[in-house]
């Protein structure tokens, strides 16, 4: 639920796209067994509290996803924490079809990033968008670490194309601001 401004917890449930929540759980039991405590706190972790899904709503999705075969419990209590979850080989095929599915998705993500830019003016935009590179800077490079070898190679000379034409693009910009002027000091 929205919550008054300052308070960090500001991401109405509804705001977060269908399905996106049963993504990420297969995704996080992707990389191990876990508890909906243990995922309740992880997504108020990395969402910096604005999203802190609750019991009622975590809880049923964990036995909706062991019911339809996905993932599978421990059937005992993982100490207070409840019961541990598991991805099941159907749940990794179930995870594989849902990445296909956004990864095919980009040229929607791109068209609906065209339409936001379009309604930020550039002095909100501009800063929120540095900060965006650099914090999805830190992500990135954490996923190119992943890639095998060929294929992180050819992305990373990708990548030094873009920064280069990028770095020139600054440059020329920074040569035709202004310069500040000094002032002459009035007694």
């Amino acid at each position: 639920m929205a919550k008054a401004a300052g308070n960090k917890r500001w991401l109405h449930p509804q705001t977060v796209p269908r399905g996106f929540l049963r993504l990420y759980v297969l995704t996080s039991l992707s990389r191990g067994p876990t508890t909906g405590y243990a995922l309740i706190r992880d997504i108020d972790a990395k969402t910096e509290g604005a999203w802190r899904p609750g019991p009622g709503t975590i809880y049923p999705l964990l036995r909706s996803l062991e019911s339809e075969g996905l993932t599978e419990g421990s059937g005992e209590k993982a100490g207070p924490a409840g019961k541990s979850y598991s991805l099941s080989p159907k749940g990794r095929g179930e995870l594989e079809r849902m990445r296909n599915t956004i990864a095919a998705m980009g040229s929607k993500e791109r068209v609906l990033f065209a339409l936001f830019s379009d309604i930020i003016p550039g002095r909100i935009y501009v800063p929120m968008m540095v900060k965006r590179m650099r914090e999805g800077m830190e992500v990135f490079r954490s996923k190119v670490r992943e890639m095998p070898e060929p294929d992180k190679e050819a992305t990373l000379k990708e990548l030094r194309l873009v920064m280069e034409s990028q770095t020139g693009w600054i440059d020329s910009e920074l040569a035709r601001s202004p310069k500040p002027t000094k002032r002459a000091r009035h007694p």
